[in-house]
């Protein structure tokens, strides 16, 4: 079962973009996922920093003779660090002491690495307490301000030993569907060793969409492309096709007509070998013996050519390979007809010269038919500059070639006296001619190979003087 070209048109667009959208997509996550990497890298550097202010206070107070904070000095530091809620100093016989309006329940324990121990407060604070009796009270939901994360964290937690500070969760929507990236940080401060968990969800709103759309933009050109050339490919085969068919429905009926023109003809030239071949038998003249039958064996070798001729026409004609085309190496053409004019041009003073503008372009069509054509084309320029007199001036042919659009164009330019003005209008007309002695189908014969070509052939004179003849003939790389 053959698919439908569209199908394969609209499939192979599906594809293509779903191929772009992925490749999209995944650069987009991957640049998602780097962004919020280091996005929580800096988040985790800025809570170091703020367990490095807590330790800092502790042992800036350790080394004051002070007995209890000063009143106002938790409001001067909640300025800066608002994670601090209260500060408290322990006196032996006498207790906890201090601002904030909650105090530590224990007495100072000897800490792990010699200098600070921790204290947890419910489910939202923790005590940082030094071994010289002082403590500060941290809430880390206060460490980071909601605006100072970035939007590329979701949410954040904060891990301290068995303990869990919840320290962001942005709403989302729950009817949107997402994929959701998890990290976890470590900052190994002791005691301070927090685990930072944060997340981010992606979302439908986090597509790139406009490069989606772009990407859908030229995968639909690129379809509705690939289907103009394949439905102009399609256009040209069926041209084609209907070419060929019509070649060789008339290379079938001119081999008929050959055919039957060679049979009629065949009798007569048999009858006159017969009879030829008796008169000679029946000479009974000695003295003209000798010349009739020099005459007679020559008709019968005309007529034995003549019939040759016509089988040879019969076969050409009934060759398949007759108006096939291809690329032409113009250069190579060109050097052939320099080579067959060289001698006649220079015995008549004319100058030919070749000059190729377009070296890799080449055209389309017959070898022997445009060779044809330039022949008759450069022989008509000689013959006109070969009948003016020209008082020393030298005559000049100018051949050049070269790509226009979607053409080549071969010029044939003389310097010669140009075309009468009553005689222009009639150089195509079958059987007018200006040269005694001439057939008047040069230009006719050139201009119908031309258009069997899909070419064209014009000619005109110059306003400089002369006369220009220009053949057009379609590009070989722009063909089908």
């Amino acid at each position: 079962m053959k698919i439908p070209a569209r199908a394969i048109l609209l499939l192979a667009w599906l594809a293509l973009s779903l191929a772009g959208m992925a490749l999209i997509i995944s650069r987009a996550a991957s640049e998602a996922h780097n962004r919020f990497f280091q996005d929580s890298s800096i988040a985790i550097r800025q809570l170091g920093q703020r367990a490095a202010q807590h330790e800092a206070i502790l042992a800036t107070l350790g080394a004051t003779p002070l007995s209890a904070p000063p009143r106002n000095m938790l409001d001067s530091l909640r300025e800066r660090m608002p994670q601090v809620t209260a500060i408290a100093h322990w006196t032996p016989g006498a207790g906890w002491k201090g601002v904030g309006g909650v105090m530590p329940t224990a007495a100072p324990a000897h800490a792990s690495n010699g200098k600070f121990a921790l204290e947890f407060d419910g489910l939202q604070a923790y005590w940082v307490v030094a071994e010289r009796g002082w403590a500060v009270r941290v809430e880390p939901s206060q460490m980071l301000d909601a605006g100072d994360w970035p939007d590329s964290v979701s949410s954040a937690a904060l891990r301290l030993r068995d303990h869990t500070f919840r320290l962001l969760q942005r709403a989302r929507s729950e009817a949107q569907p997402g994929w959701t990236l998890h990290l976890e940080k470590h900052l190994p401060t002791q005691p301070q060793a927090f685990v930072l968990d944060t997340t981010r969800t992606l979302t439908l709103a986090d597509l790139p969409w406009l490069p989606i759309a772009l990407w859908n933009a030229v995968a639909v050109l690129i379809a509705l492309g690939a289907a103009g050339m394949w439905r102009l490919r399609e256009v040209h085969r069926r041209e084609h096709a209907r070419a060929r068919i019509d070649r060789f429905g008339r290379l079938d009926t001119f081999g008929e007509m050959a055919a039957g023109l060679a049979h009629e003809l065949n009798q007569p030239l048999t009858a006159i070998i017969t009879h030829t071949r008796a008169a000679e038998r029946m000479l009974d003249m000695p003295a003209e013996r000798d010349s009739v039958r020099r005459a007679l064996q020559t008709s019968v070798a005309q007529a034995k050519r003549a019939a040759a001729i016509l089988d040879r026409l019969r076969a050409g004609v009934a060759s398949t390979q007759a108006g096939k085309r291809s690329a032409i190496d113009t250069d190579a053409l060109m050097g052939t007809l320099l080579f067959l004019f060289r001698d006649e041009l220079a015995r008549d003073n004319i100058h030919l010269v070749w000059n190729n503008t377009a070296p890799r372009a080449q055209p389309l069509g017959e070898q022997v038919a445009v060779e044809q054509i330039l022949y008759n084309l450069i022989r008509n320029a000689r013959d006109a500059l070969a009948a003016t007199v020209r008082n020393g001036t030298r005559g000049e042919i100018r051949v050049s070639g070269g790509a226009v659009g979607q053409r080549y164009r071969f010029s044939v330019v003389d310097n010669g006296p140009g075309v009468p003005a009553d005689v222009a209008p009639r150089l195509f007309e079958p059987f007018f001619t200006t040269r005694s002695g001439g057939l008047g189908l040069g230009l006719p014969l050139c201009d119908t190979l031309a258009q069997r070509l899909d070419g064209a052939l014009t000619l005109q004179n110059l306003p400089s003087g002369g006369a220009e003849a220009v053949l057009t003939l379609p590009l070989a790389d722009a063909s089908p």
